[in-house]
């Protein structure tokens, strides 16, 4: 969170990792034609691009100023060569439930044809009520993904964050059902049940189901990438090469360990 654009990618590079996940905040930061020529001669993929939305106004832009955004993001994640683009719809605000699903669903369907045409995904991501705040009205995966369905558009999919679903009791259920609808498996760890949010810990080191999601859905036909991300008090103190080298050891052990036996492909 607290380091700088340039040093995220010099960061992955030195931790051997392939691949990164990029903050428009961030990107703004050094301006996008700096970040695109960085990300280049880094020679890292971009998996995913974080975030457009706030399409019912939480996040204090209008639906047409928010559909903008949402333009500006679709093309910063082309010209990145990012897979996905995460999308926080946004809270209710204002609006009834009805009349701002309609509008959420209006957006992300307006924004998935420019999508299709740039080859990026779109994957809005569901959070827990305790954690959504102004990010989201979904607060499960079932929700995220009748919210893909009602758009009816193939590249439009979900986030599934095993943090921010750690409360919703059918997630795993549900997604043995919807694993192609899932784009992205974002992990995480807490060290206890409904932990602070800035508390968690590197995937493997706490009591979170990682290995239990990792294998339910790639078992089930999970294809999409799998990105880190990890908030912590505690680890941004510590050095940076370090930390994310150690993340991306135990993850790939974990994938080693979940996916041993079953008919899921391992790749980079």
């Amino acid at each position: 969170m607290r380091a700088s654009f340039a040093d995220d990618l010099a960061v992955r590079q030195q931790a051997d990792v392939s691949a990164v996940g990029l903050w428009r905040k961030k990107v703004d930061e050094v301006g996008e034609a700096v970040a695109v020529e960085a990300v280049k001669k880094s020679r890292l993929s971009v998996t995913t691009l974080s975030y457009a939305g706030g399409f019912s106004g939480s996040a204090g832009l209008n639906f047409s100023e928010a559909l903008d955004d949402g333009y500006d993001a679709l093309f910063t994640a082309a010209a990145l060569g990012a897979r996905t683009l995460i999308i926080s719809t946004g809270a209710r605000g204002r609006y009834t439930a009805r009349h701002e699903y309609r509008l959420v669903t209006q957006a992300v369907r307006e924004l998935s044809f420019v999508a299709e045409e740039l080859g990026v995904q779109l994957a809005v991501m569901p959070r827990s009520s305790r954690h959504a705040a102004r990010w989201t009205s979904l607060h499960n995966l079932a929700d995220a993904i009748a919210l893909c369905d009602a758009t009816g558009r193939k590249n439009v999919g979900v986030v599934y964050d095993n943090f921010y679903l750690a409360e919703d009791a059918d997630a795993l259920k549900f997604a043995e059902q919807c694993a192609e609808q899932i784009f992205v498996l974002q992990l995480r760890d807490a060290l206890e049940m409904g932990g602070a949010e800035y508390a968690q810990c590197v995937p493997g080191s706490g009591i979170l189901p990682v290995q239990e999601t990792i294998h339910c859905l790639f078992e089930s036909g999970f294809t999409g990438d799998v990105d880190v991300q990890v908030f912590s008090e505690q680890l941004w103190k510590q050095d940076t090469v370090d930390v994310v080298t150690r993340c991306q050891q135990q993850v790939a052990e974990l994938l080693r360990t979940c996916l041993v036996g079953t008919t899921a492909p391992l790749g980079a």
